[in-house]
């Protein structure tokens, strides 16, 4: 995947190493919800996805996409045990840990951001 930058509508700067992303759930992705018991292969696609959902987002809220999102989901993540409702979960935790891992700005993170977490019912990380 690679390193991504991405501007937003609302001219915010993304920058995302999608390997080092994908690296870090590796090791982390049983912590993940609904993961406690399944293979990295399971849950990858859930990942790539909430990724590049995040670098394409153009300034959209996560739940604005999920219609879209479960459309992409359900063919390239066909061989996961993760059914939607739980890759979903999983989609929000990549995206908003993106966010929460930007640098410092002088304003805080976007309200679709807490707007996500607080949605589809997520602690941070």
């Amino acid at each position: 995947m690679g390193m991504h930058a991405f501007e937003t509508l609302q001219e915010i700067a993304l920058v995302v190493d999608a390997d080092a992303e994908l690296a870090h759930w590796r090791g982390q992705f049983r912590e993940l919800p609904h993961c406690r018991k399944l293979r990295w292969e399971d849950v990858k696609p859930a990942l790539k996805l909430g990724i590049d959902a995040c670098l394409k987002a153009n300034g959209r809220d996560l739940t604005e996409m999920l219609d879209e999102l479960e459309t992409r989901y359900r063919r390239t993540g066909k061989e996961s045990r993760l059914d939607w409702q739980q890759a979903r979960d999983v989609v929000a935790v990549a995206w908003v840990r993106i966010w929460e891992r930007q640098p410092a700005r002088s304003t805080a993170a976007p309200a679709f951001v807490s707007g996500a977490r607080m949605s589809l019912g997520l602690q941070a990380r």
